[in-house]
């Protein structure tokens, strides 16, 4: 599924595992005039960190997600992974966007 969010957070990338996995977390929130929006944190690991490598916290992306539910000690849990993240095509921040408004106001 493809969806229009704004990146509200980006953590630092960390390690994990025995492994030492790399990983990398961050919070989209969705793009609507909702007052209360919804939002989704996705972990990256390993090699799918590139997808996000060069966007930063208020980029406007399209992200292509695939959602997962699971079963364990019967009790459900959900998984989110992004797979592709690109510019959205509609590129305004938040500050780009109160800037505007403030050129329109006639005084």
């Amino acid at each position: 599924m493809i969806f229009e969010w704004t990146i509200t957070f980006m953590g630092e990338e960390t390690q994990v595992w025995e492994k030492q996995t790399p990983k990398l977390d961050f919070v989209l929130e969705e793009n609507s005039d909702r007052q209360y929006k919804s939002s989704v944190a996705i972990d990256l690991f390993g090699e799918k960190i590139s997808l996000i490598k060069g966007f930063k916290v208020w980029d406007t992306i399209k992200a292509s997600l695939n959602f997962r539910a699971r079963e364990y000690n019967w009790r459900w849990y959900n998984s989110i992974w992004a797979w592709k993240i690109e510019w959205s095509n509609w590129e305004s921040t938040p500050s780009q966007t109160s800037a505007k408004q403030d050129e329109d106001l006639p005084f």
